[in-house]
């Protein structure tokens, strides 16, 4: 076989004309047979998943304990864990931006 950079010329069809598109095949009728089964472990997280939107996004009970803190005066901020968070929260931050 001898390669020369040239095309060949296309076949010509039964038609006798030269075809560049291709002929579509018609398509196969669905039988509707096709289902799916999901595992066990599948159904498990479908079921937590269920659960946690269920859930309320804040915890009612803490925010009233610390409410009654406050209100009563004794509820006490850790200074070095807020700032450790925020520095957390900012380094974390940047790398998320890169």
């Amino acid at each position: 076989m001898e390669i020369s950079g040239k095309i060949p010329p296309l076949e010509p069809t039964r038609h006798g004309r030269k075809s560049a598109e291709p002929v579509e095949k018609p398509a196969k009728a669905v039988s509707g047979t096709d289902r799916v089964e999901l595992s066990s472990r599948a159904k498990e997280l479908q079921a937590a998943q269920a659960a946690v939107k269920q859930m309320d996004e804040v915890d009612h009970e803490k925010v009233a304990r610390i409410k009654k803190q406050i209100q009563s005066g004794t509820y006490k901020v850790d200074a070095h864990k807020v700032a450790g968070k925020m520095l957390e929260d900012s380094l974390l931050g940047d790398i998320d931006d890169q």
